[in-house]
């Protein structure tokens, strides 16, 4: 009898391969074959559910993004107070193996956007994902008192986005500089301008 394969599970598999072979030789290195081997499995197997390489690689980026928006919105659930944000802010960093996988995957990507299309539109998904989430956290904290009422919700999710990236990208680069300690601290750094007075300290 043949074997089922779930066709949506087999993408993601190949799409996860294709990260890790991304983060070990750089977007231009990882060809089909190497991404098979990857994956354990022959390229035919891969052009059975991917057109090009192309196809493949707007498709691993898609999927990088969707899994990180997930992340985010299971931290956003429930009451938002001081530890609900940085939770939120952290996810995006390099702080551990995870994060550092999807650091080295956006950066790999971002050269891409120069002269594909769909690359930028992809990696302009992401932003917008990131400023809505931002935003509506911090309008919700407004709410409850965590931050302070005269912060402009969407400017301060504009530059809590823009200095994510700058840790991120300093921490991928030199990660003996930026642990995953300092990073969060010169991001609590940062939030702590935000939060009013009489909310609740943060737990460290």
């Amino acid at each position: 009898m043949p074997k089922i394969v779930d066709y949506d599970s087999k993408r993601e598999e190949v799409a996860e391969a294709t990260w890790r072979v991304i983060a070990k030789r750089g977007i231009d290195n990882a060809t089909i074959r190497e991404i098979a081997k990857e994956a354990h499995c022959s390229t035919g197997v891969i052009t059975h559910y991917y057109r090009d390489k192309k196809e493949l690689l707007l498709y691993a980026l898609r999927l990088a993004r969707v899994r990180l928006a997930r992340r985010v919105e299971r931290k956003m659930a429930g009451v938002v107070d001081r530890e609900t944000i940085r939770s939120v802010v952290f996810e995006s960093l390099p702080l551990d193996t995870e994060g550092r996988l999807g650091m080295q995957i956006w950066l790999s990507f971002w050269g891409r956007t120069v002269s594909d299309p769909s690359m930028l539109e992809e990696q302009k998904l992401r932003y917008s994902e990131s400023r809505r989430f931002m935003t509506d956290l911090i309008l919700e904290a407004q709410r409850n008192g965590v931050i302070r009422a005269d912060v402009d919700a969407l400017a301060e999710a504009d530059s809590i986005t823009a200095m994510g990236d700058g840790v991120g990208i300093q921490a991928t680069l030199e990660p003996s500089r930026f642990p995953a300690e300092r990073q969060m601290a010169i991001m609590d750094k940062y939030l702590s301008t935000l939060f009013s007075a009489n909310s609740k300290e943060a737990v460290s």
